[in-house]
């Protein structure tokens, strides 16, 4: 696809600090379909 680019993979350092964000923030959708943000720290 002409829409990605040819940059070079994100380091193991950033991908790190995503990981470490994606374990400690959540979102829980309740049943009006509505997404609430919690910290699970």
């Amino acid at each position: 696809m002409k829409y990605f680019t040819q940059l070079p993979s994100p380091s193991e350092q950033t991908l790190e600090l995503i990981r470490k964000i994606a374990r400690t923030y959540r979102a829980i959708k309740l049943s009006d379909g509505t997404c609430v943000p919690l910290c699970i720290n």
